[in-house]
């Protein structure tokens, strides 16, 4: 039977300095596989629910957080995430930052994935075969100057400005919002600078978005706090 999702893994970089700890991000996503009849119905069906992914660490590896979901630390250095449902056609992103101490020059095995998941209809459980990520450890300093894959910060800033937005409507709702007003402004800065930099359009209406949304709520807000 043929898997209902197709998994990209893009690193930050390829490569981190070998001598000293170094912050790397990893953006994992994932995409809905439709068969040929669905593609042209244009219908959208549900063909994966209860998707978890676990990540096995090795020694030198350390988790510092993640961007789009939320993670379970479990037993011998694993992490687990719920992500829920994925539609045909459909793609979801995440973004998990890791620290790697220093090692050795050379190639150096990083994480071990396992993707498990439900396919409708019969709802049977399935996993993707088990997946072994690397990066190169090098002494070349230059590498201390490399840019960020712009694919993964793009989608890093995506993802940190939903949760924004998303902490933002919770704090409106007790009230207090100047400081998620400041945290949000900055991030639409944050975007429009990567769009400048980049010419990337898509991150060019969400910091307008953004912007539009700000100026609305902030408007509505001191009309509330001045009556």
């Amino acid at each position: 039977m043929q898997a209902s999702f197709q998994p990209i893994f893009t690193w930050s970089q390829e490569r981190v300095f070998a001598a000293g700890a170094q912050n790397v991000v990893l953006l994992i996503e994932w995409k809905g596989i439709s068969n040929p009849e669905e593609s042209r119905k244009r219908t959208r069906k549900v063909v994966a629910r209860e998707i978890e992914l676990r990540i096995w660490l090795e020694a030198h590896v350390t988790f510092k957080g993640c961007h789009g979901c939320n993670a379970e630390v479990g037993e011998g250095r694993s992490i687990l995430l719920k992500l829920g449902k994925l539609y045909s056609e459909a793609r979801k992103y995440i973004a998990l930052e890791f620290t790697m101490a220093a090692k050795p020059a050379g190639i150096h095995e990083v994480l071990w994935l396992q993707w498990q998941y439900k396919q409708p209809p019969v709802e049977r459980i399935r996993e993707l075969p088990l997946k072994k990520l690397s990066l190169e450890y090098t002494h070349h300093t230059d590498v201390l100057s490399e840019r960020c894959c712009f694919h993964v910060e793009k989608h890093l800033e995506l993802l940190k400005t939903e949760k924004l937005l998303e902490e933002a409507a919770v704090q409106r709702t007790k009230g207090s919002i100047e400081t998620e007003f400041e945290h949000l402004r900055r991030q639409a800065d944050d975007l429009l600078l990567l769009a400048a930099r980049s010419g990337d359009m898509q991150l060019v209406k969400e910091a307008e978005t953004v912007y539009k949304q700000l100026d609305a709520k902030s408007q509505a807000w001191w009309r509330t706090a001045s009556r």
